[in-house]
């Protein structure tokens, strides 16, 4: 049994932390960590009571002069609430280069400094050189999802060696920080949810009312016996309702296919895999609707680079976005599909030379049933849940999917997976 008053040093707790004056950035700047951090409306908000009684506890029960609940992005820190003395600076940010906390983010662990002049990771910090501050202890504030958004910490301005028994006092204050956020990122989505739910609900019926509608007039019209069913104009009926229906079952396959991405029942089966392979699936079919478009397919992929995916998803991915390359196309233009290692992550590009996406679309075109023109679901055939399938793969695999484009030359659709870790030659 561990003695409480045994004083915990920095060595004990940092798991041979780096001290490098730099922190790993690739932490700081992970895109899960900062969509959490910004659904969670820490950032920028007024002091509140709930953060305040915390910190008011943590400076009492460890008798020191500062306790702060600081939260920490890609750029700087930000203290949410702050028990300081009468004189301390009024800032509520801080670069990154003056900032403690991003330690306790990059390692995920408690930072334990009993003296911050002799730490390479602070002493250059402008909180030690003109503020004074000595001794550091930090608490990440550890979601359930497994994010760090920052850290309840405490600090003083004399050295310092910190027990065990404060160390777990001020981890338990920092659980009750944590279920305070939680509660709001909770009731936040809740929210969202909900919103989504009424919208949605509005814009599939939209969505099934016009097939169905023009099938049954198609149906109607033939049943009335106005016309000879031999006819061309019956044909042209049959051929209408036929059209309409199969938009129907796309609709409600990829309307299946997104709730189960986003419910996460849909469960991925990576394997190892080349990247050619993927590709030259996706490229085979899609060529019977390229040359019928008159659009010339190129791809260009790495020999060597090779995934760690779930194979029929990433062609699902691929093929969706090749197809609407396609459609938006010009007769006679080139569609390219170009995939290399970057990293430690497999880069794809599906590059077209058709009428381009406006900037404010950039973002929208991966939200549900939102087209660039309201008039693509008819003329294009689209069923507006394409690019949120292809989101929801991506993201699930762990990476990012984007677009760029200027209006009138065309369209890049970039999109990141994992690299396979067992060579080039795995799988296919």
């Amino acid at each position: 049994m561990t003695n409480p008053s045994h004083p915990v040093h920095t060595s004990e707790l940092a798991g041979g932390a780096s001290t490098a004056n730099e922190p790993d950035q690739p932490a700081l700047r992970d895109p899960a960590r900062l969509a959490v951090l910004a659904a969670s409306s820490l950032v920028g908000s007024p002091a509140e009571e709930a953060f305040d009684r915390l910190t008011r506890l943590a400076a009492g029960f460890l008798n020191t002069p500062l306790a702060l609940v600081n939260v920490v992005d890609h750029e700087k820190q930000y203290s949410k609430s702050c028990f300081v003395p009468p004189d301390w600076p009024g800032d509520v940010e801080a670069p990154l280069a003056d900032s403690y906390c991003r330690w306790v983010v990059v390692e995920r662990e408690p930072v334990v400094i009993p003296d911050a002049r002799l730490d390479d990771r602070v002493a250059a910090s402008r909180m030690t050189t003109e503020l004074g501050l000595v001794c550091y202890l930090g608490i990440p504030l550890l979601l359930s999802s497994g994010v760090v958004l920052g850290s309840l910490c405490v600090a003083g301005f004399e050295p310092r060696e910190w027990t065990e028994r404060e160390l777990a006092v001020l981890s338990d204050l920092a659980a009750s920080v944590v279920t305070e956020i939680e509660l709001r990122l909770d009731l936040s989505a809740r929210k969202q949810l909900e919103r989504l739910k009424d919208e949605l609900v509005s814009v599939v019926a939209h969505e099934l009312r016009t097939p169905l509608t023009s099938i049954r007039g198609s149906l109607g019209l033939l049943a009335s016996g106005s016309m000879d069913p031999a006819s061309p104009q019956a044909r042209r009926m049959v051929q209408i309702a036929a059209q309409n229906s199969d938009r129907l079952v796309r609709l409600i396959n990829d309307m299946l296919d997104l709730e189960r991405l986003e419910s996460g029942s849909m469960e991925l089966e990576r394997t190892h895999v080349r990247a050619a392979v993927l590709v030259e699936e996706a490229v085979d079919s899609v060529r019977h609707a390229a040359s019928a478009a008159g659009v010339r397919l190129e791809s260009d992929v790495a020999p060597e680079l090779a995934l760690l995916a779930d194979r029929d998803r990433v062609v699902q991915v691929l093929v969706n976005l090749l197809a609407n390359a396609v459609k938006f196309s010009p007769q006679g233009g080139v569609v390219q599909l170009l995939a290399e290692r970057r990293g430690e992550e497999a880069a794809f590009q599906v590059r077209d030379h058709g009428r381009g996406i406006p900037p404010e679309m950039l973002d929208v075109v991966f939200d549900r049933f939102r087209q660039v023109d309201s008039s693509d679901a008819r003329d294009k055939g689209g069923t507006g849940l394409g690019l949120p399938i292809c989101r929801s793969i991506v993201q699930q695999h762990g990476g990012r999917i984007w677009a760029a484009s200027v209006v009138g030359s065309g369209s890049t659709f970039f999109f990141t997976l994992p690299v396979a870790g067992g060579g080039a030659g795995a799988g296919g």
